[in-house]
């Protein structure tokens, strides 16, 4: 059972040095065994199997069944055969071959499996030799493999080293070189802490307070634009009005003219039929009555109330009325064409006008607000001016903090660049520094 297990743990060994030496697994062997103990295992149990082969065949009465079974073997030479034949004496030679039967009839299998465990004692002695040849050349492979990892180990720790050196030098002489060099030439802010956040902090609530200003100033220029709009559209309704007041005044004008002008008509009519008679007509005259009738009828008299004329004052009638006609011809045929022209003139004029002021007023006027709605925003506006003067103070109140902040910046940025510098070079004098303003805190809390 030992020795099983031993060929095992070989086999295993060997087939992991063959999949090794094949390069099919990792580039590097990480397992190393030891076979020493396992030589001297395999070693001591042949030699109990030779000394336990020699007691049970060399001695006693196996020992006739094993020196026939050579005999009768095909892999016994014949000097060998001859040679044990030869050693024993004649005598003895039928006692032999008397027990030999009886052994043979006792034990018929014994030469069959003592054959076999030589067999396979060959097989395992030719496996052993193979493990043995192949344990011997995978520790070659393994020592160059230990060399190999040995120099190159050696070749890492001097690199290793070199580093180590270099890394020390970088951080005792270049990298605080570097640090002091940057916190003097650049502009920035360097490790600010506090000072940065109030900074940052003071520059969104201006940047706020300067969003909520445009939004603010541009709300009142809505305000003032709408303000100029209404105003403008006022404007141009007292123009419409005093126009229209204007074109009121002329149409009153006409009617007046028109009027005075018909009283004229009828006053002259009126005076031709009041002219007194210088003569009585006879009643037997039918001509002249019918002239007469017709001058009353053209003098809007009663027909009921006839009065008697005289001849010259019916042809003084007539030669008044043909006066007339020929004024009112003229005035019809010169005067009026004239007025109705420039009346028709100016009531185009006025429509022209009126129609320019209604689509102006219709398309880019603003909403006509009634008082009240103009009320409110009125004060809506007041209280955006009040909101606006006091975000005004706001900021100026933080400018002033900021301008109050800006004057110890140079003594901050100083000191700033010394803890920057001590934090790379002189770590513990700033933790002594750290550890002198705790208490100082400390101090100022219990007191």
């Amino acid at each position: 059972m030992e020795m099983n297990a031993v060929l095992g743990r070989m086999a295993s060994t060997a087939q992991e040095l063959s999949h090794y030496h094949s390069g099919d697994g990792e580039p590097i062997y990480l397992t190393y065994s030891d076979f020493h103990s396992y030589l001297l295992m395999d070693a001591s149990c042949m030699k109990e199997l030779n000394q336990w082969f020699v007691k049970q065949l060399d001695t006693g009465p196996y020992r006739l069944v094993a020196e026939e079974g050579k005999s009768k073997c095909s892999w016994v030479s014949l000097n060998e055969t001859s040679n044990v034949l030869v050693r024993d004496s004649e005598n003895s030679h039928h006692q032999r071959l008397s027990e030999l039967q009886r052994l043979r009839s006792i034990f018929g299998t014994s030469e069959r499996q003592w054959v076999e465990a030589q067999v396979e004692n060959a097989k395992q002695q030719a496996i052993l030799m193979t493990f043995k040849a192949q344990v011997t050349s995978d520790e070659a492979h393994i020592h160059l493999d230990l060399h190999s990892l040995r120099r190159k180990h050696a070749e890492f720790a001097g690199e290793l080293s070199s580093l180590y050196r270099k890394e020390e030098k970088l951080l005792s002489e270049t990298i605080p070189d570097l640090c002091s060099e940057l916190a003097q030439l650049q502009d920035t802010y360097i490790l600010q802490g506090d000072y940065d956040l109030k900074v940052m902090r003071q520059e969104l609530y201006i940047t706020r307070q300067k969003v909520f200003i445009n939004h603010l100033i541009n709300q009142l220029s809505r305000h003032q634009f709408l303000k100029l709009a209404c105003q403008l559209e006022k404007k141009t309704m007292h123009g419409a009005y005093s126009l229209l007041k204007v074109i009121e005044l002329e149409l009153q004008g006409y009617l007046s003219a028109t009027k005075s002008r018909v009283g004229h008509c009828i006053a002259l009519v009126q005076a031709a039929s009041d002219v007194p008679e210088q003569g009585a007509v006879d009643d037997r005259d039918t001509f002249l009555h019918g002239v007469r009738d017709l001058l009353s009828i053209y003098s809007n008299a009663q027909v009921g109330l006839s009065t008697y004329v005289s001849a010259p004052g019916i042809v003084q009638q007539l030669s008044n009325l043909h006066s007339d006609l020929m004024a009112l011809q003229s005035d019809l045929e010169h005067t009026l064409p004239g007025d109705r022209n420039r009346c028709l003139n100016d009531l185009c004029t006025l429509v022209q006008n009126l129609q320019q002021l209604l689509f102006a007023s219709s398309t880019t006027a603003q909403p006509i607000l009634t008082p009240w709605t103009l009320m409110k925003e009125l004060d809506e506006m007041e209280k955006v001016n009040a909101k606006l003067s006091t975000a005004v103070e706001d900021v100026t109140l933080e400018h002033c903090k900021k301008n109050e902040i800006v004057k110890h910046h140079s003594q901050e940025i100083t000191f700033q660049r010394r803890v920057f510098v001590d934090f790379f070079c002189n770590p513990e004098r700033l933790r002594n520094q750290v550890k002198e303003l705790t208490s100082r805190v400390t101090a100022l809390q219990t007191s």
